[in-house]
């Protein structure tokens, strides 16, 4: 019977040098422009309570927000597919059948397709917190059938969420959220960008780590349990509402890169 020996600790050395290049062949195809898996440079934007710095008030749109996103998504050849997604409701007064009792009705507002231009952001930002109350803002370079066509992660994906419920009575501990992602295979520094930004907008805290696309990850304190596209602020830390801790206490480090904190 034929005895099977033991590979000496040189042979070991080589199987695990193997073992490590075929890991780093896998992560470079499945990072490839073709795949869902993309890596991304995934930031987290926590803004100021003060409603009337909100990013969807037009005039705070256009003069500390639109200027950014705009150099981040003309970093790539798919600049000029990008679509946005808004969501923004109209409130009436309506009389209750039940009581005959007045109340507040908010209608969803149709504003058809959306593009990165200026007609389109004169549609979806407000006035005023008053005049529509806004719920969030979705941006996809390319646009979301594009990459669907393509089987394809975007390049550049940004969404903003109203943190606010509809007659503001929630408890928050920041007005808004934005997730910026940018896929890394597009190799520019965002980091200097954001950075003024968040400066600019004066934010909580702005965070950076890696991630995947379409892979969800637990690290720490913090779970994503699905795609990029899927990140909102209940449950990610802690499995909890992050509404529901003492902000100065959320633990960032080591699993992100702080790149702004508020002055």
């Amino acid at each position: 019977m034929r005895q099977h020996r033991k590979p000496t600790q040189k042979e070991m050395k080589v199987i695990k040098e193997l073992g490590n290049k075929l890991t780093i062949l896998y992560d470079n195809l499945t990072n490839a422009d073709s795949s869902w898996s993309r890596q991304y440079d995934f930031y987290l934007i926590f803004g100021q309570t003060d409603p009337n710095k909100s990013p969807w008030i037009k005039n705070n749109w256009k003069s500390d927000f639109e200027p950014f996103f705009e150099l981040l998504i003309k970093q790539t050849e798919n600049f000029k597919e990008t679509g946005l997604r808004v969501v923004k409701y109209k409130p009436e007064k309506r009389i209750s059948k039940k009581d005959n009792k007045e109340f507040i009705y908010h209608t969803d507002i149709k504003l058809g397709r959306l593009k990165w231009d200026e007609k389109s952001h004169e549609k979806w930002t407000i006035n005023n917190n008053l005049e529509n109350y806004f719920l969030n803002f979705e941006l996809w370079t390319p646009i979301w059938t594009i990459c669907d066509k393509k089987q394809k992660s975007p390049d550049i994906y940004i969404t903003i969420s109203n943190e606010r419920d509809f007659e503001n009575k929630r408890d928050i501990k920041f007005g808004y959220f934005i997730v910026v992602s940018i896929a890394k295979s597009l190799k520019f520094d965002s980091k200097p960008i954001l950075r003024e930004l968040s400066e600019k907008i004066n934010s909580k805290v702005t965070i950076l780590k890696t991630r995947r696309w379409d892979k969800p990850e637990n690290a720490g304190n913090w779970t994503f349990v699905n795609w990029i596209q899927d990140t909102f602020t209940n449950g990610i830390y802690k499995e909890k509402n992050l509404h529901s801790f003492d902000f100065d206490k959320l633990e960032f480090e080591p699993i992100w890169e702080v790149i702004y904190r508020q002055k």
